[in-house]
């Protein structure tokens, strides 16, 4: 099962197109209209826009006006209320499959408000419930002639409720800053996710990315040292369970977290634990809170711990662990605990007296000491910082410090960003799902605990698989629980209740 795609450069995926269509693949007309439709179906399954919006397509004249053409008529079909104004390039300057594209688009039997050139952008006034740019493509090179830069300019303007672009916004490219660029609030990477848009520069114009996967690696996937994850990523967990099999046979979670300051990080821990499909999950707390979680989540085993002057999990809770601990199939520790020097003491003892015990290691359980101790260990271990606490370990954020730390680690790495990486032997895999809706506290808390849960059921063949699927699984269900209750009002805590329709719709 392939569940990457390869990130390329612009020149690297019109090359890799140009040789898909001469062999015979299918064709570029049938290429834009699975875009049109991918974008259509990604965009509605994560946005609601009601039942009589106002749309507008921003086309330019090449293969990426077409894809926004593409994508503007299939959303008027599945909202039959939508009204669409498009401003598209003049009819000379459109390529043969933009034209065929607006033609079927006048005979489609959208309920097209009018069609206007895009020279007169700049005069349109009122309110649109969506805005979707398509004014050029992986063929740009900047800067951009003066008429794309007042087109550009023109559609950042508009009055808006949602804007996105078609596979790449237009006047960004993998080189440097540019302006004018379109400021997307979300891009949906079509066919080949391209490098420019995933650049630190570039992502206050791409907003949320989107995968659209149309089909292009069906025959194979180009080995490539960045790729994005795709849904496929989730396909261990949909398979039916054997119908012999008990609780054990799916595997044991033991988690080790919370802190007088930080209780309920425990918690979300435990909760996404248990959604990840673990058979048992056995918990240690502070014994403060121990009986009021196991109230709130009967599911779980909790096991009260001495706790240390500063509220933490207190070293000599290891004796309670230790005739415990060869029963686990995979521990998360660090969730809440706090600085405690205890703490991280308790954890250091178990991760070197059980080092074949495969270990996800969150938020405080991170430090620079643990590099010699990890990279001894034979089992394989995952750290799941955000950026902060990554930061403590290496300079930068960059990818070439993720690989860096990675190596120093000996371990897996899932960096925790609005556009996550999971990263193992030199390779880095984007995880994109979620972004905005995930930006809240606690939300990691329950990214860690799926981890440990994947890791615990032996279901993937390398702990940062189990980490892509948890973090792809987690983003599609902030996803439709933002949907529900919009990304202002929903709780994290909500999260972990999406988890279940996530899994069932991809």
């Amino acid at each position: 099962m392939e569940c990457r795609a390869p990130i390329m450069s612009c020149a690297e995926a019109a090359e890799f197109e140009r040789r898909f269509f001469a062999r015979g693949g299918f064709g570029e007309r049938e290429a834009i209209r699975r875009v049109g439709r991918g974008i259509a179906e990604e965009f509605l399954r994560e946005f609601d826009i009601g039942n009589s919006p106002r749309i507008i397509a921003i086309a330019g004249g090449g293969h990426n006006g077409a894809d926004a053409i593409a994508a503007a008529s299939k959303i008027c079909r599945k909202i039959p209320g939508a009204s669409l104004c498009v401003a598209a390039a003049p009819r000379e300057k459109q390529r043969p499959d933009t034209s065929l594209e607006l033609d079927a688009l006048l005979t489609g039997g959208a309920k097209i408000e009018k069609i206007f050139p895009l020279s007169e952008l700049p005069n349109v006034r009122g309110k649109f419930d969506l805005a979707i740019e398509g004014l050029v493509g992986m063929t740009f090179r900047p800067p951009a002639r003066a008429e794309l830069g007042a087109a550009i300019e023109a559609a950042n303007a508009l009055d808006a409720r949602i804007k996105i672009s078609a596979d790449i916004p237009a006047g960004i490219s993998a080189d440097a800053p540019q302006a004018p660029a379109f400021r997307a609030d979300a891009t949906y990477a079509a066919g080949i996710a391209k490098d420019a848009i995933f650049m630190p520069f570039n992502r206050p114009f791409a907003g949320r990315i989107r995968f659209v996967d149309i089909g292009f690696f069906e025959a194979g996937v180009p080995d490539s040292a960045r790729a994005v994850v795709l849904p496929s990523i989730s396909e261990p967990l949909k398979a039916l369970r054997p119908a012999l099999s008990d609780k054990r046979s799916y595997g044991h979670a033991f988690v080790l977290a919370g802190s007088r300051r930080y209780p309920g990080a425990a918690l979300m821990n435990v909760k996404a634990a248990l959604r990840g499909g673990a058979g048992l999950v056995t918990a240690f707390v502070p014994e403060t809170f121990a009986a009021q979680f196991a109230a709130a989540e009967p599911s779980a085993i909790w096991v009260g711990c001495p706790e240390d002057e500063n509220g933490a999990i207190a070293l000599e809770s290891y004796g309670l662990m230790r005739p415990l601990l060869p029963r686990a199939s995979a521990l998360l520790a660090g969730s809440g605990m706090t600085g405690s020097a205890e703490a991280a003491a308790l954890v250091a003892q178990i991760l070197k007296d059980f080092p074949s015990l495969p270990a996800v290691l969150d938020a405080d359980a991170i430090s620079e000491s643990s590099a010699s101790l990890l990279r001894s260990r034979p089992s394989p271990s995952l750290l799941t910082p955000h950026e902060g606490e990554f930061l403590r370990i290496a300079p930068d954020a960059s990818d070439e410090s993720l690989i860096e730390a990675s190596e120093k680690f000996g371990c897996a790495i899932l960096l925790k960003s609005s556009a996550t990486r999971a990263c193992e032997r030199g390779r880095i895999t984007y995880s994109v799902r979620g972004g905005p809706a995930l930006s809240r506290a606690g939300s990691g808390d329950l990214l860690a605990g799926l981890c440990c849960s994947l890791a615990a059921s032996k279901k993937f063949e390398s702990v940062s698989l189990a980490a892509l699927c948890a973090s792809d699984w987690l983003g599609r269900a902030s996803e439709l629980a933002a949907r529900d209750l919009t990304e202002t009002a929903m709780a994290t805590s909500d999260i972990a209740a999406y988890l279940p329709k996530a899994l069932s719709r991809h």
